[in-house]
């Protein structure tokens, strides 16, 4: 799917404008979404088309459990960063705990650096990518044993 910036540039004017914190488009070629987090940052993805993620989404899910562990995925084409800056300690490493909310990794699309939380409890297992490794949509990251 071809990004469409000037799309993305005119929701964003839109989001401020009107002062909204969200905005999402979805089409056969794909979905758009713009949000403004809490702080007041901009973050923008772009999704492949619907049926293609949920293909990817039902794969993801069966892998996990035949393994019983949870797969972490990518939601979005980026570079996977480890931790907040260079030198600093990873968000996470194998056999940290981790609850929902605990932000695992940042995957930097389009400049913006976007935070991964975590959507469940448990412990890293496995780290399936390196710091500074270009991620696609879907791809696995890392997994988690469940708590």
């Amino acid at each position: 799917m071809k990004i469409p910036w000037e799309q993305i540039e005119e929701l964003t004017k839109y989001l401020k404008e009107k002062g909204l914190t969200e905005i999402s488009i979805e089409t056969q070629e794909g979905k758009i979404t713009v949000k403004k987090d809490i702080q007041g940052v901009v973050t923008s993805s772009v999704a492949p088309p619907v049926i293609e993620a949920q293909k990817k989404l039902k794969t993801n899910v069966e892998e996990g459990k035949k393994s019983n562990l949870i797969e972490v995925s990518a939601p979005m084409v980026g570079t996977f960063y480890a931790a907040s800056s260079p030198g600093s300690e990873p968000f996470v490493q194998v056999g940290s705990k981790v609850n929902p909310g605990t932000v695992l990794c940042i995957i930097e699309a389009m400049k913006i650096m976007n935070e991964l939380p975590c959507e469940a409890s448990g412990t890293v297992s496995e780290i399936l990518v390196k710091d500074g490794q270009i991620v696609e949509f879907g791809q696995p990251l890392m997994r988690l044993t469940p708590a």
